[in-house]
This record gives structure tokens, sequence and C-alpha cells, in this order.
């Protein structure tokens, strides 16, 4: 009996070994005149790629904030409140959020703007807005002169 128990668990072990390396072996197939071999493939762990996908820019019509200051540039008008600068559709009574251009003058920081040094000269910088203080007929203003990003 202890014999017949040594060859079953021989025999599973068999049938263990052989079931497993069939699914890693190759497979021959043939037919007349062809002669298929089909082998595992082993393929490395590849990391997926992540790219940023370009998606429209959705402009939402937004109203003025109560408190605004009409700015000018090139003769385009531009309204500023608090760091934010305004277009206003055309058409419509309603405005867009807008990226000021280089150039700009604003007669106030928006709350919130950190003091920064470059090239030691001192610049103010608010939502990746650069301002440079200026003087205009005495009265000290301020100028967009560039983009952190």
């Amino acid at each position: 009996m202890k014999r017949s128990i040594k060859v079953s668990g021989l025999l599973i072990t068999a049938i263990l070994f052989t079931a497993f390396n069939e699914l890693n072996a190759q497979v021959v197939v043939r037919r007349p005149g062809v002669t298929v071999v089909r082998r595992p493939v082993a393929r490395p762990y590849v990391r997926p790629v992540y790219r940023p996908i370009a998606r429209p820019v959705v402009v939402a019509p937004v109203a003025l904030p109560r408190h605004y200051v009409p700015v000018f540039y090139g003769g385009n008008p531009y309204y500023y409140a608090n760091g934010v600068f305004y277009v206003r559709i055309e058409d419509s009574e309603s405005y867009k959020v807008v990226v000021p251009p280089i150039g700009t003058i604003v007669p106030s920081l928006p709350e919130g703007a950190r003091e920064t040094m470059i090239d030691d000269k001192i610049y103010y910088e608010y939502e990746d807005i650069i301002y440079k203080r200026v003087m205009i007929e005495n009265i000290v203003k301020y100028e967009i002169v560039g983009y952190s990003n």
C-alpha cells in the first residue's frame, strides 16, 4: 500500500509537470505541405505611457465682478478685478477671463501678491503674472512685465 501511494504521488507530480510544461512549450501543427510552429511569447512588462490630451478650451461667459477697473492696452478695453482680467464677448453682455498682454498697466496689485527679487530688482508675482512698480504722473501703478510659466 505504501508503494502505491508513492507511485500515485509520482504520477500526480508527473501529470502536473506535464500540464504546466505544455502551457509553456511550443506547439507544432503539421498539415500536408505546411508545418506551423507556435512558441510561447515572453513579453516584458512595459510601463504604460501617459501623454497629455489636448482638450478644447471652453470659454464660459461670466459676469463682471462688482468692483472692477477698466484698463486699456493697444486701444482695447480690459476689465481688471483683483488680478483677473476680462474682455467682453462680441454681441453679448457677457465677459470672458483672459491672460493680460505684457505692458498692461493696472492701478493696484491684487490681494495676495508676493514680492520677489529678479536680477536684484523687486517685482511682484500673483497667479503666474509678474508685475513691476512704475510711477505715472506721480502715482504708483503696476505694469505687467511677464509670466512665471
